[in-house]
């Protein structure tokens, strides 16, 4: 049994749900997940998962207040206040096993949350970016200051997809790639959908293949220029 009574196979087929659900709903991170090390990758997976429910409320609400309400439980359950609730859920399940296999603690995701609940008033959800990437690099054994990095990358990544903003995504896409010395090469494919960056801006409904390619060159080549 895992430490809060969890079969194993329960835990091992939550990630696996997870796995499923990047693929199915957040091909880009999948994509960028396979070239982290094998035995981290489920972790990314479920960090992924969960950033791809709390993004999703957005869409499938007509009312912020509705919205609202549901992302609080994902805001008490990444607290701890709804232990019960999140061990019935697999995205939870995995969430919090990752965060006990690497000694991440999953506390910097209530901003992610929090900025989700912001997003439905028209806020961009910087912050619930930010926290992600800062999390995706500690579950890959990133132990350094990537503040600059994170911060950078997640404006990067938002701002690409707000009507408007693409100065400001090219600016904070030039400032993360003055920061890739500082990232370590462990860590590289939590920050691998930045890539994508200078493509959404060309090109916003670019086909699938391009933007497998395009995280592949990041990969294997480095990032490219906006």
């Amino acid at each position: 049994m895992s430490e809060r009574g969890l079969a194993p196979d329960i835990v091992g087929e939550a990630y696996r749900h997870c796995e499923q659900l990047v693929r199915l709903q957040d091909n880009d991170r999948f994509l960028a997940s396979l070239y982290a090390p094998a035995e981290r990758r489920s972790y990314l997976f479920a960090l992924y998962a969960f950033a791809g429910e709390i993004a999703r409320v957005k869409t499938l609400v007509r009312e912020s207040m509705v919205g609202t309400i549901r992302l609080q439980w994902w805001l008490e359950a990444v607290a701890g206040l709804r232990a019960e609730e999140a061990a019935a859920s697999p995205v939870m399940i995995a969430l919090q096993d990752a965060s006990r296999q690497t000694g991440v603690a999953l506390g910097p995701l209530t901003a992610a949350v929090e900025a989700r609940q912001d997003d439905l008033h028209g806020k961009p959800a910087v912050e619930a970016a930010s926290s992600v990437f800062a999390i995706a690099a500690r579950f890959l054994g990133a132990e350094n200051d990537l503040t600059a990095a994170v911060d950078a990358a997640a404006k990067a990544v938002i701002f690409a997809g707000e009507p408007g903003a693409a100065e400001e995504a090219r600016k904070s896409y030039s400032a993360f790639r003055n920061e890739l010395d500082r990232v370590p090469g462990r860590a590289l494919p939590a920050f691998l959908p930045v890539a994508l960056v200078p493509l959404r801006l060309r090109s916003p409904d670019a086909a699938p293949w391009r933007r497998q390619v395009a995280i592949a060159r990041a990969a294997w080549l480095g990032f490219p220029n906006a």
